[in-house]
């Protein structure tokens, strides 16, 4: 029975976009802004930073230095080739963490399915969480 119940609250909660962010996190991150992209795995600074220039509401900085805010990107892998990534907001300045957002994984439905993980991943963190709560 508890495992029925932690089903349907995990099924309900992903189609709740909305995430409860710091107002801050809106004052540093607002439309035209600059980010400076970062993770341990250069291919998903390289995936994200495609799928947030398509979306076009920040600029991508190329240093922390002139950036307004730095997006840090975690990837974990689990099962047959699913990613989950999430994405922290970071103050430049001082290097505080101000907001870690949900974690979301990789598309598996035939529809927006990629073979690259990693890219799905971070197009899913863009359409999922940024597209949704950064408007």
């Amino acid at each position: 029975m508890n495992t029925i119940i932690l089903l349907l609250f995990l099924s309900f909660s992903s189609f709740l976009q909305q995430e409860n962010i710091p107002q801050e996190v809106y004052d540093i991150a607002k439309k035209g802004n600059k980010v400076y992209l970062y993770s341990h795995d250069d291919n998903a600074v390289i995936h994200a930073q495609n799928a947030l220039e398509s979306w076009g509401y920040w600029k991508i900085a190329k240093s922390e230095k002139e950036a307004d805010f730095i997006l840090k990107f975690y990837l974990r892998f689990e099962g047959a080739g699913v990613c989950i990534a999430n994405a922290t907001f970071v103050a430049p300045k001082t290097q505080d963490v101000l907001y870690s957002t949900q974690e979301v994984t990789s598309v598996k439905q035939a529809k927006g399915f990629d073979f690259n993980t990693k890219r799905s991943a971070m197009r899913q963190l863009v359409e999922v969480v940024f597209k949704e709560n950064f408007k």
